[in-house]
């Protein structure tokens, strides 16, 4: 249990970092008037290398080399958790707020909350 916790206090220090880097990609976006959907995918776009990187190396430390079925994994659940972060997005829209930051962090916030699981279960998964 005390492993586990050690992981997600480094994952959620991560992804501070990452978080803060990719919100201010998107508020920078924004600001130049990318508009909602292409100032997120910029702001992820940016932060997913960097992601990438860091959890491997830091956050969850597998002990096997970095694989081509590891990244395909990583990009998957990538993928999934932007879909989610993209619905909280339209879910903004929708209720009448279009270009909030709040809606941003929002979104943000449940992107990582599905990224974790989806990390912690399938991507950098402990041998059996």
């Amino acid at each position: 249990m005390n492993t586990e916790l050690a992981t997600i206090q480094r994952f959620i220090l991560v992804g501070l970092l990452n978080t803060a880097l990719g919100y201010f990609f998107i508020l920078a976006a924004l600001w130049f008037g990318a508009g909602d959907y292409r100032a997120n995918a910029i702001g992820f776009a940016l932060g997913l290398p960097i992601s990438y990187a860091l959890h491997r190396l830091w956050t969850f430390r597998p002990k096997h080399r970095a694989s081509l079925g590891e990244i395909a994994r990583y990009l998957m659940a990538f993928l999934i958790s932007y879909g989610v972060n993209l619905a909280v997005i339209t879910a903004g829209r929708m209720a009448g707020y279009s270009e909030s930051p709040i809606v941003q962090g929002l979104a943000i916030a449940t992107y990582a909350a599905v990224f974790y699981v989806i990390t912690r279960l399938a991507v950098f998964r402990r041998p059996d």
